[in-house]
């Protein structure tokens, strides 16, 4: 009798663990079917809105192109998703407005607008949109610029503009350029991981904001050439947009004496003190003295872009020749790609795809990396080499294109760059960090038992005996000889001669040239005009800018990318302590060997 009661219970118990198995299932289908109906009605929500605030410009006679730079400019925007690109500026977008803008009879004006957010770009950015500005005016057309303040890099644009009203409360940032470089050595301690390196190249520092206080007298010493090589650059075009001496200007940035607004008007750096509403009636003066009194029109540069910009809708049927650029922005990193990250399966992934496609002719490059996984470099040199072999392919050299990133370009059969572009960085190091202190001081004790001395060697220990240094050596000594070979190839250098140039050092573009790492220094228009001259396709082409991931997956990316950066945000409300925390989560996506560029440098 007990034992049948003890049967029925145990009967009873696993049917009543069955329904509730069950009920936590089907609870759980319907939460997950209720996410999935709310993130389909939001995104559905955000394309009504995007599409319904898209209204369609009209070409109306005495209008004025509007940029109002008030976020970070990138070389191409990634997919919006409920307002994430909002602020951010697509260089591309913002460059081709402009030129449209030049040959547009009803645009008269442009109108250039800074708030105290300043300018976010890399100097090379800077030198495209300025060149684009300068073909502009030179077509006899008026620019306007205001700030509420101005940075040297806003400064650099708004240099060109016939009119720069500054703020009486605002400022002149000239005070000539700084690189400042952070070091983590003593927060490494503080949470007792200590990092391990390997390093083939003198000037190869990117492993010393890990090892050392401060810099090494190599890393100063490159650090200070291409900072004076770009103020120099910057100098220069400024003396000649603004007619003042470069050793007057340099004055100026020495004793701080053009910061003040009543300084910059005095030394005609700006031309008048005055608020945003006094630009429109300074645009309609330099106008009307042309057409006598008119009505202006005022055109943001995104909804212009919008209207003009027609690609083609008979890809495959045109005949007109095509040129596919292909941006290339961020660390390299093996596998995937995503926010900030070139993954080398999706980059060769996109060459093959556009070696198999008879519709494109030849191909750009638009680098704007500062290098990253030596294995992922070598795979995506690989892919670049195969589609060579059929098609030319040009390099176009962005703000960075060092170590990993000049590693890509240098297979290719031209490389063109800016002379404010940093690359070279010929070298390679391996860091790993090693964190078993950390783990013993939270109370994790580990035990292995392996069947050969070095079995568990990066498996997880990092710690290296003789052996095994001796074995991170060898591969870091043979892929730094690969690199060096594959620059004498590539260029047709001597490899003496770039042994000469490499040991990881950098150099402004006007050196790279000077060394033979470039054929020319130019825009990307003018690699892409490179390329159409090698494809002999003349001066009728077509031009598509692609990204190496299809749609749907760049949008989730995106998504992923928002939260990531949310949660930052609202755990640490103070941006820079935010920033640094983001820094080191990617110090894990850039352990092993690599071929990169030293820290994230941003000359002010």
């Amino acid at each position: 009798m007990l034992l049948l009661c003890f049967d029925s219970i145990h009967e009873n118990m696993k049917i009543s663990r069955y329904f509730r198995r069950l009920f936590h299932l089907s609870l759980s289908i319907l939460v997950a079917l209720v996410f999935l109906i709310l993130i389909s009605t939001t995104i559905s929500i955000a394309f009504i809105k995007y599409y319904a605030n898209k209204t369609t410009y009209k070409p109306v006679h005495n209008s004025v192109l509007e940029l109002n730079f008030s976020g970070p400019i990138l070389e191409s925007l990634p997919l919006s998703f409920l307002g994430s690109n909002k602020n951010k500026m697509g260089l591309h977008v913002i460059k081709s407005s402009i030129q449209q803008a030049t040959f547009d009879p009803h645009i008269k004006a442009i109108c250039l607008n800074w708030n105290v957010s300043m300018v976010q770009a890399n100097w090379a950015a800077l030198e495209e949109i300025r060149l684009a500005l300068l073909a502009f005016k030179q077509a006899g057309k008026t620019i306007v610029a205001y700030g509420d303040a101005y940075s040297q890099k806003a400064y650099y644009l708004a240099s060109l503009a016939d009119e720069i009203v500054l703020n009486p409360s605002g400022y002149l940032g000239f005070q000539g350029f700084s690189a400042t470089i952070q070091f983590y050595l003593d927060l490494f301690k503080k949470v007792y991981v200590k990092p391990i390196i390997f390093k083939i190249g003198d000037y190869k520092s990117a492993v010393e904001p890990f090892c050392r206080h401060e810099m090494s007298k190599e890393s100063r010493q490159q650090t200070q050439a291409y900072l004076d090589a770009t103020y120099t650059h910057f100098l220069s075009n400024v003396s000649m947009s603004r007619h003042i001496p470069s050793v007057e200007l340099k004055k100026y940035a020495d004793n701080m004496s053009a910061v003040l607004p009543e300084d910059a008007l005095r030394v005609t750096l700006v031309t008048k003190i005055g608020y945003k509403e006094d630009v429109k009636a300074l645009i309609k003066e330099h106008l009307s003295k042309a057409d006598g009194t008119i009505k202006l029109t005022y055109v943001d540069y995104d909804r212009y872009y919008d209207a003009v910009h027609k690609p083609s809708t008979n890809w495959t049927t045109d005949s007109l020749g095509k040129i596919a650029v292909v941006i290339v922005e961020g660390t390299i990193i093996d596998g995937s790609s995503s926010p900030g990250y070139v993954g080398d399966k999706n980059f060769v992934d996109m060459m093959q795809s556009l070696q198999k496609n008879d519709a494109i002719k030849a191909v750009v490059l638009r680098i704007n990396s500062p290098g990253g996984s030596s294995l992922a470099s070598d795979n995506m040199w690989h892919a670049i080499e195969s589609l060579k072999k059929s098609k030319p392919i040009v390099a176009s050299l962005s703000g960075v294109a060092a170590s990993g990133g000049y590693y890509i370009a240098a297979p290719c059969h031209a490389i063109v760059a800016q002379p404010t572009t940093l690359t070279g960085s010929i070298g390679i190091y391996g860091i790993f960090f090693d964190t078993d202190e950390l783990i013993k001081k939270i109370g994790i004790q580990s035990d292995v038992v392996k069947t050969a001395p070095s079995a568990d060697f990066l498996n997880p220990r990092v710690k290296c005996t003789d052996v095994e240094s001796k074995l991170v050596f060898k591969m870091l000594q043979g892929g730094y000889d690969a690199f060096l070979d594959k620059v004498a190839v590539g260029r047709n250098i001597p490899l003496e001669e770039v042994k000469k140039i490499a040991s990881g050092r950098i150099f402004a573009g006007t050196e790279a040239l000077k060394y033979g790492l470039l054929d020319e220094l130019g825009s990307v228009d003018t690699a892409i005009q490179k390329a159409a001259s090698l494809a002999n396709l003349g001066e009728k082409y077509r031009v598509t800018y692609i990204k190496d991931k299809p749609k749907f997956d760049q949008l989730l990316d995106v998504v992923i990318s928002n939260v990531k950066t949310q949660l930052f945000a609202m755990i640490f409300s103070e941006a820079w302590m935010a920033e640094y925390l983001q820094t080191l989560h990617n110090i894990k996506k850039e352990s092993g060997l690599q071929v990169k560029f030293p820290y994230a440098i941003d000359i002010n």
